[in-house]
């Protein structure tokens, strides 16, 4: 028998018949200009993440117009041992070694390094290479690549094992869960998939095991290096200028600015405290969350509270209410308590509530962001929301959504809204 050459192009007639092998016919040269012109965005001092999102998306659109059915079926079908292998190698230390030696290690002495066996390093970092985290460019030697760089800081570092560890055990019993409640989404914290997988939800999890929570916390922090502040986005003379609608700004020494409602740390307020600061915009800064939480001594002049936020808002008359990445972890019965005790402290007129959250598009969703939404209903029968859910959820609640504002279109948005009269 002829051995069979992986370099032979060629392909038989019932390929090309074969609706499961076979790609697309039309022609791909328009889509290939789109990215054309967009690659010249992209390269141009007029370069901004709009452009940069757009390109991204067109190559994927020409990647799946390239695919056949099955290229489609089978790339999907082999990643979970790609999650796998990557946090296995994440484990053995791997890609700082390769960081420390800028020429490059060999699988020998990527073997001596972690006391792996060679063998396996060889497997894992083909794989490694194949998904472009570094560079293999002769046999069984490995150099770092920029890719390599992001993997040893802490959106690598601390992003890879701690959500493949908080949702890896959920993930794989995700269709039995759906199985058993009959196709249907949960609507209780108390009973997402997690608790039904491991007897908890992710709060609980994390709490349980403290180094969990410091990488979690470290993750969360690196993913928001480098974005917009809401302040950035949403434009914040809305808040010191009066209109028809609208009364003017309290100016009273116990008129209270905004409330950082569920804000931990504080860095959300520190920050706009920074730009900010009282004698710009008056008004106190109030940061609440659960008294084990919440950063009591958090300076600048923002004062610390200790309290739930499924429970009464004891700041009344505030001229912001705002929350950050608060109401996707939740269901939609949970943020409507949240939304209830919030609307009751509100003045009509006055009071506005901010919110710094995904916005995902009706249709055509990015992939990240519909991958979000099933982790967020995996971990704690949360919701990545569209533009329509928003304005169910607030407008059952008594809100009135008076704006979206957005910087770029994978990444999160500003909502206001304002009570109903």
């Amino acid at each position: 028998m002829a051995p069979i050459s992986l370099c032979d192009g060629s392909s038989s007639s019932s390929d090309a018949n074969n609706p499961l092998t076979s790609t697309p016919t039309q022609s791909l040269l328009p889509l290939v200009e789109q990215i054309r012109q967009a690659v010249m965005q992209e390269e141009s001092a007029d370069r901004n993440p709009n452009a940069h999102f757009q390109l991204l998306g067109l190559i994927d659109d020409l990647k799946r117009a390239v695919e056949s059915p099955t290229e489609t079926l089978l790339r999907l079908i082999y990643q979970p041992p790609q999650n796998a292998a990557l946090r296995t190698v994440m484990d053995m230390g791997i890609f700082p070694l390769l960081m420390e030696h800028s020429k490059g290690l060999s699988a020998s002495e990527l073997a001596e390094h972690t006391g792996a066996e060679r063998a396996l390093i060889v497997r894992l970092m083909r794989l490694m290479a194949s998904l472009g985290l570094c560079m293999n460019p002769t046999p069984e030697f490995y150099r770092a690549n920029a890719k390599t760089a992001a993997l040893t800081q802490p959106i690598g570092r601390d992003g890879i094992p701690c959500i493949y560890d908080l949702t890896l055990a959920t993930l794989t019993k995700l269709p039995a869960y759906f199985h058993e409640h009959a196709y249907t989404t949960p609507k209780e914290y108390s009973t997402s998939p997690m608790n039904y997988a491991v007897g908890m939800g992710q709060f609980e999890w994390l709490a349980a095991h403290k180094p969990r929570q410091t990488r979690f916390n470290s993750y969360m922090a690196s993913r928001r290096q480098g974005k917009p502040e809401w302040f950035e986005i949403y434009p914040v003379e809305r808040l010191t200028t009066s209109t028809t609608t609208t009364s003017p700004l309290k100016q009273t020494p116990e008129a209270v600015f905004i409330v950082d409602v569920g804000g931990n740390q504080g860095h959300d307020l520190l920050k706009f405290q920074e730009r900010y600061p009282p004698d710009q915009i008056p008004g106190r800064r109030v940061l609440q969350d659960l008294p084990k939480v919440v950063k009591w001594d958090v300076g600048r002049g923002i004062e610390a509270m200790g309290c739930s936020f499924l429970e009464e808002q004891m700041v009344k008359g505030a001229r912001i209410y705002y929350f950050r990445a608060i109401f996707h972890d939740w269901p939609d019965s949970t943020c409507q308590t949240i939304l209830s005790r919030t609307v009751a402290a509100m003045e009509p007129g006055y009071s506005r509530v901010l919110i710094m959250d995904m916005v995902l598009p009706d249709t055509n969703v990015p992939l990240l962001q519909a991958s979000l939404d099933i982790q967020m209903m995996s971990i704690g029968a949360g919701v990545e929301r569209s533009e329509r859910q928003w304005r169910a959820l607030l407008g059952q609640a008594g809100l009135e959504v008076t704006g979206i504002w957005n910087r770029h279109p994978g990444m999160e948005s500003v909502i206001e809204a304002t009570r109903v009269a």
